[in-house]
This record gives structure tokens, C-alpha cells and sequence, in this order.
């Protein structure tokens, strides 16, 4: 019997709160890192004389760096899956960019979407693969 509830435990009301609060946590990172770096990009756009057209790749790195650090904690707290937590992670951020288009009024599937498709996910599922790298490495590490 107190097998039984050890394991009814588990499945009690707070059993789905902690990937939920990873996945929260590691949201808030990628899009911390993603504004820091855009701010970093505008300011150094306004001190230096960058053509007008240097704007969109910028930008699109700024959001490939917040894509590989929200993909590389997502899968360093999941400890398994990388490649799709990364997956997930840069599409959530390409729907993001997609819903602001939209509401921006450009209705049309340019080239440059695309490619922002596959830049994006690619950072996610290399920083989800670095996570799982990473998470190993701290677990398999030996004292000497």
C-alpha cells in the first residue's frame, strides 16, 4: 500500500508543473538573450555607418543566438531529446517572427522567410544538441 501512494504522488496536481516551468524558463532566456543582442546590434547601428540592408541578417543572428541558448537549456534541464526540444524551440520563435509579420501587414511567403525558417531551427537543434552534450558531460564527469 505505500507503494501506492508514492506513485499517486506523482501523478498528483503538480506532476506536469516542472517541465512547464523549464520550458518557461528556458522561453525567458532565449528571448532575454534575443533582446540583448538586438539592442546590441541597434546601438551599434546608430554609433557606425552599417549600409541599410545589414539590418535583416542582424537580426536574424540576434534571434538564431536566442533560438540556440533556449534550445541549448530546454534540452540541458530535459537531459534527453535535444534535437527536438531545439526543433520546437525554433519554431515557436519562427511563429513568433510570423505572427509580427502579419500583424505588421506583409501577407506574402517571401524567400527570406524561408530561410529564417531553417536558420532558426538549425540554432535551435545545434543548441539543443550542445544541451544534451553538455548535461553528459556534467553527469558522466569523474573526480580525479
Amino acid at each position: 500500500m505505500p507503494k501506492q501512494q508514492k506513485s499517486g504522488q506523482r501523478f498528483g496536481q503538480n506532476a506536469g508543473s516542472k517541465p512547464l516551468k523549464q520550458i518557461l524558463i528556458a522561453g525567458i532566456a532565449g528571448f532575454a538573450v534575443t533582446l540583448l543582442v538586438l539592442l546590441l546590434c541597434s546601438w551599434l547601428y546608430t554609433k557606425t555607418q552599417l549600409p541599410s540592408w545589414s539590418v535583416v541578417p542582424m537580426a536574424t543572428c540576434a534571434v538564431c543566438l536566442g533560438c540556440f541558448v533556449c534550445g541549448m537549456s530546454l534540452a540541458r534541464s530535459f537531459k534527453k531529446n535535444g534535437l527536438f526540444c531545439g526543433l520546437c524551440t525554433g519554431t515557436v520563435f519562427y511563429l513568433v517572427y510570423l505572427a509580427a509579420a502579419l500583424l505588421n501587414g506583409q501577407f506574402d511567403f517571401t524567400a527570406m522567410a524561408g530561410i529564417k525558417l531553417v536558420c532558426y531551427i538549425l540554432a535551435g537543434c545545434f543548441g539543443g544538441y550542445l544541451g544534451i552534450l553538455a548535461a553528459e558531460r556534467k553527469r558522466t564527469r569523474r573526480p580525479t
